[in-house]
């Protein structure tokens, strides 16, 4: 690879990182519900808001958003970070409860230390 190719992918990257990692308006947001229209009123507006309000949401609203993939479309689709979508959807569809959270924390946490170091 060229040099000049290499400086542009690393703004491509840091670039990409940046729009991963930022504040997207509350209606943008990822809202958290345990079933069809039971809101649990968290709303995680970033990846890393995304982190914290997933270690203490109810277990029920990890369990319904992972049977329905809506973790992946919304990193996907509102962050832009497919990456990351694919990462969690390898996550093991018959993964529940704790382990599951834990899961997610992991590989969560290890994408935004990966997109801060870009």
């Amino acid at each position: 690879m060229s040099e000049k190719h290499e400086v542009k992918k690393a703004l491509l990257d840091k670039a990409t990182a940046s729009k991963i990692l930022r504040v997207v308006p509350r209606h943008e947001g990822f809202h958290f519900y345990k079933g069809p229209g039971d809101d649990t009123g968290k709303v995680a507006v970033s990846l890393v808001d995304f982190a914290d309000k997933i270690r203490s949401v109810d277990i029920r609203s990890i369990n319904f958003h992972f049977t329905r993939q809506d973790f992946e479309k919304w990193m996907r689709n509102v962050l832009g970070d497919v990456e990351l979508s694919r990462r969690i959807s390898k996550i093991k569809r018959d993964s529940h409860g704790e382990k599951l959270r834990s899961e997610i924390i992991q590989t969560v946490k290890s994408r935004i230390e990966e997109l801060r170091s870009t």
